[in-house]
């Protein structure tokens, strides 16, 4: 959560210096591939429920197609699918005399995302947007993580004369934060990682 606040604060300390913009001579279509190869995550859930168990985050992975289109030269908004499997340990909230032995669970999430990107000093920018999630793990140990959720990011990137474009993007990521379905103290999976991504222009 602290990371999360932090890349909020650096997308608007950015401000004066997005509004220079990036030299890019005219706004055009990148479609291309992601790839989030190691990465933390987080279950978040209602102190207020009792009797649950607890959940510890053991880490993801995370790959994916992107699609941007340019509004203004140093504006774009971005969208895609990406498909990211979790894995989360589950702590038994058990008596003493009980076997409270923890285990090892897998979760699966497809997310659309959509969202805005800013470029400023040519080879660094920032982004933030909604996300829409699908739950794909019929036996997660969670709540369905199907609803709205919000990420931001910030990175650099690189456009090639061939059209080729390479960017590193370490973002934070908040899933379910309006659920679709579940009880009322639902839980909330978060995930923070690094976005390596190959685009072309088309």
């Amino acid at each position: 959560m602290q990371k999360f606040i932090l890349l909020v604060q650096l997308i608007f300390c950015s401000f004066p210096l997005i509004i220079w913009g990036q030299e890019v001579d005219k706004p055009i279509k990148r479609i291309g591939i992601t790839c989030t190869g190691v990465g933390q995550n987080e279950v978040f859930t209602d102190p207020d429920l009792v009797g649950a168990p607890g959940y510890r985050g053991k880490g993801f992975w995370g790959a994916g197609m992107v699609f941007s289109q340019g509004i203004n030269r140093w504006l774009e908004w971005e969208t895609g699918m990406e498909f990211s499997r979790h894995r989360i340990e589950v702590v038994p909230n058990l008596p003493p005399n009980m076997d409270a032995r923890t285990r090892i669970e897998n979760s699966a999430l497809i997310t659309f995302p959509l969202s805005l990107k800013a470029g400023f000093l040519k080879y660094f920018f920032v982004s933030g947007g909604i996300l829409l999630d699908l739950d794909a793990a019929p036996g997660s140990p969670i709540d369905s993580q199907t609803g709205f959720g919000a990420g931001v990011g910030a990175g650099a990137q690189y456009h090639f004369r061939s059209g080729l474009s390479l960017f590193v993007n370490p973002y934070v990521r908040g899933h379910s934060l309006l659920p679709l379905m579940g009880s009322k103290n639902h839980d909330s999976l978060w995930e923070e990682g690094i976005r390596i991504g190959l685009t072309v222009a088309l």
